[in-house]
């Protein structure tokens, strides 16, 4: 299997999936771009030491990234050569467990993603199993327990070398601060490798919801179960709970475990609403609570870069950030998110504008005659007030903020529903 997973063609590839991703450096920090004269010159003695498990990976850059709800998620950030070698590993087994993976597993697979879970989702609130239990586990991919892991991955790779290899990948070192601490559990996200070794841990649990016929999604560990009713979820959320815990070595959070309703869920950003009888896809409050704060925060009217600077970033977040709710049912809520974004941006053009002299000399430009001019640009209302009054609403206006490159997102949402623009 080693050497299957050495061949010249699959590290050309891995080397253009690195190349591709670019990514930060790891604790040498060489960049992805110096990969590959390195491994043209030190191939032979790079292969050599993987083919004799002489070789030694690196410890991984620990780095802390804020989550959505609250807290902070750890990322372990590897050496280029790493992670090259993960991704060579990574492309040979893929497809060795895909046969086997779960259809209803959409989490870091090909040709699976988050849009196919939440229509799948839909499909079951359709048919009726509308009681809702949402599993949290406790930091997943740092709790992951190395031996359990190690034994399900050797069911299917007999290579004892590579085996050997992918457990020194696990217990490599985390660095922070130049110090580096050895790891007992868990595989922080960040590596090739890991999204393959969460689905191959996750697969038992897949196997065994499937063993009892029940309704359910996963997205890595982001895992949501349908029923029927409330007393069927009540047992189902406890006995899966004990299952993972006893059988996976897995921690439950039971605190954020929940039974919920199709309105109050939260799947992947999204949530549930029925209207005439059918099941639809909203934003889930906490997505539209995490937009308008990235949002508020790039629009600060204290805040001294250039408007073009913050329009140009407002943009790259907006059209990402609709292309992937793209499939719910939001214009009403992105129209106002644009309005409540065009007032601060009005507000902080207010402020921007300083004196009075300037304000009048501003407005007249817009096209605001001059005693018209001269009577708003000397008003003692504050700046918010002004934002929301005709003074700024007639002047700055949607018009005109297109111009200056704030397309907003319900532009971007129309067009990813294949309807006309209305500016």
């Amino acid at each position: 299997m080693l050497e299957n997973i050495l061949t010249f063609k699959n590290l050309e590839k891995s080397l253009k999936a690195v190349e591709r991703n670019k990514g930060a450096s790891g604790i040498d920090n060489q960049q992805f771009d110096s990969l590959r004269p390195f491994i043209y010159t030190h191939y032979q003695a790079l292969r050599k030491s993987i083919l004799e498990s002489s070789y030694k990976p690196s410890p991984v850059r620990k780095v802390e990234i804020p989550k959505p709800g609250g807290g902070m998620r750890m990322l372990g950030i590897p050496t280029v050569l790493d992670r090259f070698i993960q991704q060579c590993i990574y492309q040979f087994l893929s497809p060795l467990y895909e046969i086997d993976f779960s259809p209803r597993s959409y989490g870091f697979r090909p040709g699976k993603n988050a849009h196919q879970a939440v229509k799948k989702a839909q499909e079951y609130l359709q048919r009726g199993y509308t009681w809702i239990i949402e599993l949290d586990l406790e930091k997943f991919f740092d709790k992951m327990n190395h031996q359990k892991l190690l034994c399900l991955v050797s069911e299917k790779i007999r290579d004892i070398r590579l085996l050997k290899l992918i457990g020194c990948y696990l217990r490599s070192g985390i660095m922070e601060g130049g110090v580096t601490s050895p790891r007992s559990e868990g595989t922080p996200q960040g590596s090739p490798l890991s999204p393959l070794l969460s689905n191959i841990m996750l697969h038992e649990l897949d196997k065994e919801l499937q063993r009892r016929g029940l309704k359910y999604v996963r997205y890595a560990d982001d895992c949501s179960i349908y029923v029927r009713s409330e007393k069927s979820a009540k047992r189902v959320a406890e006995s899966i709970s004990k299952y993972i815990e006893d059988k996976l070595l897995l921690k439950v959070n039971r605190s954020k475990t929940r039974i919920s309703r199709p309105k109050e869920s939260q799947l992947l950003g999204f949530s549930f609403y029925k209207m005439k009888g059918e099941f639809l896809i909203r934003l889930g409050a906490q997505t539209l609570k995490s937009i308008k704060e990235k949002c508020k925060k790039i629009t600060s009217s204290r805040d001294a870069t250039a408007e073009s600077i913050k329009l140009k970033k407002l943009d790259d977040i907006i059209r990402g950030w609709v292309n992937y709710f793209k499939i719910a049912q939001a214009m009403i809520k992105l129209e106002e998110l644009d309005e409540q974004i065009r007032t601060r941006l009005r507000i902080a053009k207010w402020r921007n504008w300083k004196r009075i002299r300037t304000k009048i000399s501003n407005l007249i430009k817009l096209g605001v005659s001059k005693s018209k001019a001269y009577q708003w640009g000397n008003t003692s209302k504050g700046p918010c007030r002004i934002a929301h009054s005709p003074i700024l609403k007639r002047t700055l206006t949607k018009s005109f903020w297109k111009k200056q490159g704030y397309q907003g997102f319900s532009y971007y949402y129309r067009q990813t529903q294949g309807q006309p623009s209305m500016f």
